[in-house]
C-alpha cells in the first residue's frame, strides 16, 4: 500500500491487523521459546542464492568488489545451525524473490522457519 499511514489514520480495521500480527508472533515465539528452541537471525545478504528455486534480487558490495544477492529463503543458515549442534531453530524473516507480483504474490515478504534436531515431517505436522 502506497500511503500506509493515511489508511492506518482512516481506517480502524487496518490498525487492528497490525494489532493482531503482532500477537500472533509474540504467541509463536513464546510457543517455541518454552519448547526450548532459539530464535536467530541469518544474513540477509548472501554470497550465494540458494534455498528455494527462485530468482534472487542481486546487489553489489562495494568494498569488497562482488555480487551479492538478497535472501531468497532462510532454510539453508538455519540448517547449518542444526548441524552445529542447536537443538531447534527458528526465525521470522524478511525474504525476497524477483518473480511475479498479484495479490497473493509480492516480492517482499515475511516467512517462519523452524529446524528441529531429529524430527521429520510427521513429528512437524504434530508439533
Amino acid at each position: 500500500y502506497r500511503r500506509r499511514y493515511v489508511d492506518l489514520v482512516v481506517n480502524d480495521g487496518v490498525k487492528d491487523i497490525f494489532i493482531k500480527r503482532n500477537k500472533v508472533y509474540n504467541s509463536m515465539r513464546e510457543y517455541f521459546n518454552s519448547a526450548g528452541y532459539m530464535e536467530v537471525e541469518t544474513p540477509i545478504l548472501q554470497s550465494i542464492p540458494g534455498g528455494a528455486a527462485a530468482r534472487p534480487f542481486i546487489t553489489h558490495h562495494n568494498a569488497l568488489d562482488i555480487p551479492l544477492y538478497l535472501r531468497i529463503a532462510d532454510e539453508l543458515y538455519l540448517k547449518r545451525l542444526i548441524v552445529g549442534g542447536f537443538e531447534g531453530v527458528y526465525e521470522f524473516s524478511k525474504n525476497f524473490r524477483n518473480e511475479g507480483m498479484d495479490r497473493t504474490h509480492n516480492p517482499e515478504f515475511t516467512c517462519m522457519e523452524i529446524y528441529v534436531s531429529y524430527k521429520d515431517y510427521n513429528w512437524m505436522m504434530d508439533f
